[in-house]
């Protein structure tokens, strides 16, 4: 088993980092390999280029960063996102790498006008995230915008399956619940 693990947050001191070793720890554990994409650490450029736009429905890219990533992908049959939730979301550079990773006819082709995933082989996923509102809030209030967004409207959009989200309310959280949050996560590996 494979794992690829994508972290996305730009502080060197966030509980993101903390997350990451909980899951290496975990990982190594159990013997497993991985893989460890960190957005900022690579200086992924999330920006698409008019080139980028014009290879994208070949399923091609100038970005040979993307190419590792996307060769990463077709290694694993486990994914990780590790990111904070901003503004109800992805982090932009998150969004950038969905944008330029999961192009047409690597991630997904079209089958009647609708996609059809390519990405198959990971079976499973867990995102790991943190946020400022209380996890109950995002999921009833504002309509579970990670799981329609993120679980159902891309990473199941190409191919991803079995896909758990678990969130750490950071506003409420001293370090005894954020060690019961690296305690539950720990659960997974």
């Amino acid at each position: 088993m494979n794992t690829t693990i994508i972290v996305s947050n730009p502080s060197k001191d966030s509980f993101s980092k903390k997350i990451l070793e909980s899951v290496k720890n975990g990982l190594d554990r159990k013997n497993k390999s991985y893989n460890i994409i960190d957005l900022y650490e690579d200086n992924f450029n999330p920006i698409m280029t008019q080139k980028q736009l014009e290879l994208y429905s070949s399923g091609q890219t100038d970005d040979n960063l993307v190419k590792d990533y996307q060769s990463n992908l077709k290694e694993s049959d486990e994914i990780i996102l590790i990111f904070p939730i901003w503004y109800n979301n992805v982090p932009a550079m998150l969004k950038g790498f969905f944008d330029k990773v999961f192009v047409k006819e690597f991630a997904f082709t079209e089958e009647y006008k609708r996609p059809k995933g390519l990405l198959t082989n990971i079976k499973s996923g867990i995102l790991i995230t943190t946020s400022e509102s209380d996890t109950e809030y995002i999921k009833n209030e504002l309509n579970d915008p990670i799981t329609n967004t993120i679980i159902n409207g891309t990473l199941k959009v190409v191919g991803m399956n079995n896909i758990k989200w678990i969130n750490n309310n950071l506003a409420s959280s001293n370090d005894n619940k954020k060690q019961q949050f690296l305690d539950e996560i720990n659960k997974y590996f």
